[in-house]
């Protein structure tokens, strides 16, 4: 006090002030990492109203009360100044308020990245190279990123935080707003403290400052950067240029980052074809050089256990994406299992090797216990929450209890499975222990927590059909759900080992369920395959929330990361992704429409998307509101047996049928009635309108087609005979010009509309029925469904069959192209509807399971955003498609240069997963993992969400030419 009063009671009033803010400059700044003389000089002279010589005499004045550190770095001399200065009653006309003395420094650090940062601050001449590999690096960071400017790139949001930042937030607009924000994460990516924007932009982006109009605004910018950042943070990490050249390039057209930064730099990889313009629910791929054999997240999912075949385990920081400290040695086999104690202070492992190691995380990483004891491989650990007990599960059919401190046996071992324990887990409360095992049965085992002891009487549970692979407890310890080999989950109750009655069907994968996971409110319940997908579900139900996602290779771990949406899964695919379950396109949000009291034979949707035609066994029509499923008007009524086929015509004014009754009636929308009717000789099949309504097509029993003048009710010269069997589906080419027909024959058949003649010979290679033929929206493809399983995808103009679609497991029913042509729909006797991509003939997206019965007809909305089903279990439901893949696919892939338009004919860089390279040197650009994925991929691959594109690289620079990814006006501002 006396030292203060004696360097600035004689000032007057202003220079106080002034005295009081420098003070209170190097307490803000000190606390966080102290700054010298000349850069705190530098720092605070921005402002503007200080002059260096007032401020050189200040700092020298005050040299009492500070103490400079390592180079001469300003701190206050002993901490309890600080204390003084914060007290009112203690401090008096010297208090400091040090929240407002923390706007000074984050105004001063704002204006000073507005002024110096840059484009290129490092004048890197090459995105060739990592960071590392620029040999200069240091010294070029020293000359071009003063200190002062580091700490403002590091710090800046911190004090913005911490001080009344009201009148700051409209030069936080102009940093966020501008190209300078991309620069100052270049910054922070030479600086290697990328993790500072990952954690600051968070934080700023949950801050309230809800009563500022703009704040909104702010907020949604810093919370799509901070996404920006999180996805590409290995990239930018790596590779400063690729903060551009990679990172920019593949952010989505949604992404606020892309849309106010991309005309800045848009030299760039530009994307076509289905990946939508939306975040791609994979936050980001941390990759392994070895497969990831076992995977557990620590409790504030900071950091993950990662156990490899070599026997190591290693601790990864999950936002780094880089290991910590040494890797974990010892085990003399593969690590099967890792689980972290709820303190975060103990990983433990299990191993073919029959050990279990316990590392201590609190000093030295090398600090380990060998639990000896089991006589086979250990498959599963589990820490109790109150960290005491440890419990292994073994191929010797006995699990094993060990003091998690002295790391004893406790009691045991438990016998009682007849096979391997594949997974033991403690209930929340610590008072029960689930085991599942091979031998097909679930075992909750009592907990005696002050014996540490397992009851000897456990619930047994008896349900699944294969193999128990994974159990887990729900959070409030009331249910379970296992999961077995045989792909399905159950829900049980932990009371009485009854199947929970919440659960609507049976969940199911395609393949061994690996690994099941709740979330930490109880919300959900994730599940993962030996074929690497993974599924959300209701944890209520076990319904799927969305499509699913996933790995090319089995899932070893799941977990959630508390209090977000985040999901982290790792991969034998060497890879740890983190994923945002709320960006996961939904498969289904329409309920079925139901009215039908039979099957439901087929359906046709209005041009304009609005109503919903459907014919049923049951001898009627109904219209249907599309997007309510809501009935309109009654049952159109006249057929005296099943009706096969319904059109509606172009203007919605009219609808055709045909029916085993032999008729063929015209109704009117409107009123429902019947205008024309037709009596053939012989049952009607299907039905079709002509583009322009003026013509009817319809096949029948009699083995002809036939070609129906509307107006005047009758045939339009003489019928079509090329097939020897039933004509089953009848389809008009967009133009009206060309008919197709498939039939009971195997074959299809092409017919010149205005000669009445065949065009070529039929179209043969299924061996099966020809269920359904489709148009492409630019009549150059045909699609055609059989009962072969298969549906084939023909070109026109040759009749030559380009595409053979295997993946049905029974006969398909229907087939339809998309409006732009792009993907290609079938429904099939399997009960199941399935997405294809027209050109690669890869399915597209997530199998869409519902029907209970066969699926006899499929419909596009207008804009492709849905699908429309009609089923023999008498209901029509509703699919919401991926709305990534809802964009208009260009006919023919970009060829700009020598690059492949493709991303999986791509090279990969040799030594740098991810990389894409020209010359096996180079770093040309990085991928996301989801565009990584091989073409040819395992069956599981129409379950899992991967977009299909195109990259055009017609304004792509890279190398020495780098900087060109930016337009001259940047160029020039940054010199």
């Amino acid at each position: 006090m006396k030292a203060l009063k004696g360097i600035i009671d004689d000032e007057e009033p202003e220079v106080k002030a002034i005295y009081l803010r420098c003070i209170g400059a190097i307490l803000a700044t000190s606390g966080r990492e102290p700054l010298s003389i000349p850069d705190l000089q530098y720092l605070l002279l921005v402002a503007g109203d200080l002059d260096q010589l007032t401020l050189e005499l200040i700092v020298r004045n005050l040299a009492p009360l500070l103490l400079q550190v390592g180079g001469n770095r300003l701190r206050v001399y002993h901490t309890s100044f600080q204390d003084f200065t914060a007290s009112p009653l203690r401090s008096g006309e010297y208090h400091i308020q040090l929240d407002k003395y923390e706007a000074d420094p984050a105004a001063c650090c704002l204006r000073v990245m507005q002024r110096d940062l840059r484009f290129n601050i490092c004048k890197l001449e090459t995105s060739h190279l990592l960071n590392s590999e620029v040999s200069d690096l240091g010294h070029r960071i020293q000359s071009n990123i003063p200190l002062a400017l580091q700490y403002a790139c590091v710090h800046w949001i911190d004090h913005f935080i911490s001080s009344p930042n009201n009148a700051l937030v409209g030069m936080l607009k102009q940093l966020m707003e501008g190209p300078q924000v991309m620069y100052w994460i270049e910054a922070l990516s030479l600086l290697g403290r990328l993790d500072v924007a990952v954690a600051g932009l968070s934080e700023l982006a949950e801050l309230q400052l809800d009563k500022l109009d703009s704040w909104n605004v702010i907020a949604s910018w810093a919370k799509d950067a901070h996404r920006f950042v999180l996805t590409f943070y290995s990239t930018i990490n790596a590779s400063t240029p690729h903060l551009y050249i990679s990172a920019l390039a593949f952010a989505p057209g949604k992404s606020l980052t892309t849309q106010r930064m991309r005309r800045h730099f848009p030299n760039t990889i530009s994307i076509a074809g289905s990946a939508g313009s939306g975040w791609h629910p994979c936050v980001k791929a941390i990759t392994h050089i070895q497969d990831v054999q076992s995977f557990s997240l620590f409790p504030d999912a900071s950091k993950a256990a990662v156990g490899y075949s070599n026997g190591s385990l290693d601790i990864w920081d999950m936002q780094t994406g880089n290991p910590i400290g040494e890797i974990l040695v010892g085990h003399q086999d593969s690590v099967t299992c890792a689980a972290v104690s709820s303190d975060g202070d103990l990983v433990a492992s299990g191993s073919y090797d029959t050990t279990v190691r316990v590392h201590s995380m609190s000093g030295s990483l090398k600090s380990c216990q060998v639990l000896a004891g089991h006589s086979g491989p250990v498959h599963t650990v589990a820490f109790s929450p109150d960290c005491t007990l440890l419990a292994s599960g073994s191929s010797d059919k006995t699990i094993h209890l060990w003091d998690a401190r002295s790391f004893r046996p406790v009691r045991g071992p438990y016998a009682g499975h007849s096979s391997r324990v594949t997974c033991v887990e403690f209930s929340r409360d610590g008072t029960k222990l689930v085991s599942g095992s091979w031998d097909k049965t679930i075992r909750i085992w009592s907990v005696d927590l002050g014996g540490q002891q397992l009851a000897s009487n456990p619930l047994v549970i008896s349900g699944h059909s294969d193999l128990i692979t994974h159990v887990v407890f729900s959070p409030d310890g009331s249910k379970i759900v296992s999961g077995s080999t045989d792909g399905t989950l159950w829900m049980w109750n932990t009371n009485n080992g009854t199947k929970v009655q919440s659960q609507t069907s049976t969940a199911k994968h395609s393949d061994t369920v690996t690994f099941i996971s709740y979330s930490p409110d109880g919300r959900y319940v994730a599940s993962a395959s030996t074929n690497g997908e993974i599924q959300v579900h209701d944890a209520n139900t076990l319904d799927p929330i969305g499509y699913s996602l996933g790995h090319s290779k089995a899932v070893s771990g799941l977990g959630f990361v508390p209090n977000s949406s985040y999901l982290v899964s790792g991969s034998a695919d060497r890879t740890i992704r983190v994923w945002d379950i709320d960006t996961c396109p939904k498969v289904m949000d329409i309920p079925p429409f139901v009215g039908h009291s039979f099957g439901i034979r087929s359906i046709s949707l209005s041009k304009d998307g609005t109503r919903v035609i459907s014919v049923s066994s049951d001898s009627t029509l109904r219209m249907c509101d599309a997007q309510t499923g809501a009935q309109i008007g009654r049952p159109f009524t006249g057929h005296s047996n099943t009706v096969y086929g319904a059109a509606i015509s172009p203007d919605a004014t009219r609808v055709v049928s045909g029916s085993e009754d032999k008729s063929l009636k015209l109704w009117d929308t409107a009123t429902h009635a019947t205008i024309r009717s037709y009596q053939h000789t012989h049952p009607i099949f299907c039905v079709a309108f002509s583009p322009d309504s003026a013509l009817v097509a319809f096949g029948s029993n009699d083995s002809k087609v036939y070609l129906w003048e509307v107006a005047g009710w009758k045939i339009a010269g003489t019928a079509l005979q090329a097939h020897s069997n039933p004509a089953l589906s009848v389809a008009f080419s967009p133009d009206g010009a060309t008919l197709a027909s498939g039939s009971w024959d195997n074959t299809v058949v092409l017919w010149n509309v205005a000669a009445r003649s065949r065009i070529c010979n039929p179209l043969s290679g299924h061996t099966g029925r020809v269920q359904s033929v489709a148009f492409s929206s630019c009549g150059t493809w045909l699609a055609s469904g059989s009962d072969d399983m298969t549906v084939r995808v023909w070109e026109v103009k040759t009749g030559n069959v380009i595409r053979q679609l295997k993946g049905h497991g029974n006969c398909v029913r229907s087939v339809a192209f998309s409006p732009n042509g792009a993907f290609i729909a079938s429904g099939s006797v399997d009960k199941t509807v399935r997405l294809w991509n027209a050109k690669t003939g890869q399915p597209a997206q997530q199998i869409l399971s519902g029907h209970s019965d066969q699926v006899t007809s499929i419909a596009f909305s207008p804009n492709g955003s849905h699908i429309l089903s009609g089923s023999h279990d008498s209901t029509i439901r509703a699919w919401n498609i991926d709305p990534n893949l809802i964009v208009n696919q260009p006919n023919d892939p970009p060829n700009a240069f020598a690059w492949p338009a493709s991303p999986y004919e791509l090279s990969p860089h040799p030594d740098h997963l991810g990389w894409v390279s020209h010359d096996q040197r180079s770093l040309a650009f990085w991928l996301p993992p989801y565009y990584q994925q091989p073409e040819s991929f395992p069956g599981s691959r129409s379950q899992i969400y991967y977009p299909r594109v195109f990259l055009d690289y017609s304004k792509f620079v890279h190398g020495t030419a780098w900087t060109n990814v930016a337009t001259d006006f940047i160029k020039r501002s940054s010199g």
